[in-house]
């Protein structure tokens, strides 16, 4: 990460700042510790709280939220994932009071109204059946159900139909005073203000008297079962996902492994799988490999859709592609090469100024080490091509991956 403070204010509240002298935006964010593996009985809690942050305050009305920020300009969003919430805002500086008040607002004051809530689940239904109709995400979806079944990694971010009607305002209420305590947030700032300023406001406009209450600790996830199925679909294409579980965010092997999955399937069109098998045979017009890592353990995967016929030569090219980086180490050329390339992607990342500040307000909310970009690229080019064969026949063990695949009738 490039140059960036912090401050805790006295409530617990944490600021991570990354001063942007040059520029007209001011991104700001609150990043709270909590996504849907701390959904609990009902799968979908941390979502719909989300999109519930939206439909009013003590003070605002949805309409009221809206056009706060809209009408200068300005954008505002935010999400869920397994284990974070976001809400963000983009707005040029002269406005950064008016969107950080509006946030701050949203995040700490936000009352849940029953009427809203009965339209936004469904738009949450929705959204759902939106997801059961794109395979390519609902077979991910369905791939981490079975590697974390009967974890809070495993269900859907979404919830499902059922678990959506059990929300009520007493269920987001709840959750909101469990998990939104100043101690378990962090707000992450790019600006041209100076800090000292940004205190001032942040003082300002993040008060609030709760009770304090002791926030659950996560149960990690242990007992990791190969399974294999198989689906009929209705759509013309066929998909297929194999993975196994991973390294978590503190492992050493993490950013080897995020090298690793780069070379192998990352977003490059002269990655492995792209060029053994959309480019050599054009069987796939959709081929990647992907790797999360989570506080407690990691999840990689590939996948890849083509039609039925070929589907088994298909998946057996990408077997093929995994065992030659199990068998073979990568030559000085190569490794130099893949290695200049991640660096290149890495550095073009901290171009974009709103990723680079959820980024770190992800890893101080979470209490993850912040590395300095230059740290991290150092890293990058302490690999060595006996640590990647090494991860991969770890990793790639075709005796535990788990398969899923969506077969078109």
């Amino acid at each position: 990460m490039t140059d960036y403070q912090i401050h805790t204010l006295s409530n617990g509240l944490k600021i991570v700042y990354q001063e942007a002298p040059n520029s007209v935006a001011s991104h700001i964010a609150f990043n709270i510790h909590v996504g849907s593996r701390d959904d609990g009985s009902i799968p979908g809690t941390a979502h719909c709280f989300e999109h519930m942050l939206f439909k009013g305050t003590k003070t605002r009305n949805s309409t009221r939220i809206i056009n706060r920020l809209e009408i200068v300009g300005g954008e505002m969003n935010a999400f869920t994932t397994k284990e974070i919430t976001v809400i963000y805002a983009s707005v040029i500086h002269q406005y950064f009071e008016r969107a950080l008040e509006l946030l701050a607002d949203l995040t700490f004051n936000s009352v849940f109204p029953e009427k809203e809530l009965i339209k936004e689940k469904k738009v949450i239904s929705e959204e759902i059946n939106m997801y059961l109709d794109t395979p390519e995400e609902n077979i991910y979806d369905e791939f981490q159900e079975m590697v974390f079944e009967g974890h809070g990694l495993g269900p859907n971010i979404l919830g499902n139909q059922d678990s959506i009607l059990n929300i009520n305002q007493k269920t987001l209420l709840d959750f909101h005073q469990l998990y939104y305590q100043f101690e378990n947030i962090s707000l992450s700032i790019s600006t041209s203000l100076p800090f000292k300023k940004i205190i001032y406001l942040a003082e300002k406009h993040c008060q609030k008297s709760y009770q304090k209450l002791e926030i659950p600790k996560r149960d990690p996830f242990k007992n990791y079962v190969v399974k294999s199925a198989k689906k009929q679909t209705e759509h013309v294409q066929c998909h297929s996902i194999l993975g196994n579980v991973c390294y978590n965010f503190n492992h050493k092997n993490r950013i080897p492994m995020l090298l690793l999955n780069n070379i192998l399937g990352g977003p490059g069109m002269n990655s492995r799988l792209n060029l053994s098998i959309r480019e050599k045979f054009g069987y796939t017009y959709n081929i990647e490999s992907g790797y999360s890592a989570f506080y407690d353990t990691g999840l990689f995967h590939c996948y890849l859709s083509t039609e039925k016929k070929h589907l088994e030569k298909s998946n057996q090219l990408l077997k093929k592609e995994l065992q030659k980086l199990k068998d073979n180490k990568l030559s000085p050329l190569q490794l130099s090469q893949y290695i200049n390339q991640f660096k290149g992607q890495i550095a073009m990342a901290e171009e974009n100024r709103l990723n680079v500040i959820l980024a770190l307000g992800k890893n101080v909310a979470q209490n993850y080490e912040i590395e300095s970009l230059e740290s991290a690229l150092k890293k990058v080019e302490q690999i060595n091509s006996e640590q990647l064969r090494d991860i991969a026949n770890e990793i790639f063990d075709f005796n535990q991956l788990t398969e899923l695949s969506f077969v078109s009738e």
